[in-house]
């Protein structure tokens, strides 16, 4: 029990933490890019109406996409018997 008492004095801690570099973290830039008015998209549209059919075709053929399949498969078993 005294070798935890006597490792967690203040003097090891404030010793231990002395030896860590440590960088401004005002200089620090990890990532960033000036984000303006439809510029936080991964993609740029022009025309509004032209991405918003696009949008809603991808939409609801992906929406469809599983109820077609399952409407082919039960008419491929209702042909089968």
């Amino acid at each position: 029990m005294l070798s935890l008492t006597r490792n967690t004095s203040p003097f090891v801690r404030l010793t231990s933490l002395g030896r860590v570099p440590r960088s401004p973290m005002g200089q620090l830039r990890l990532a960033h890019s000036e984000h303006t008015v439809h510029k936080h998209l991964p993609f740029d549209y022009t025309n509004k109406r032209a991405f918003a059919f696009k949008y809603t075709t991808f939409c609801v053929t992906a929406f469809s996409i599983p109820f077609i399949a399952v409407g082919w498969q039960l008419r491929k078993y209702r042909g089968a018997a």
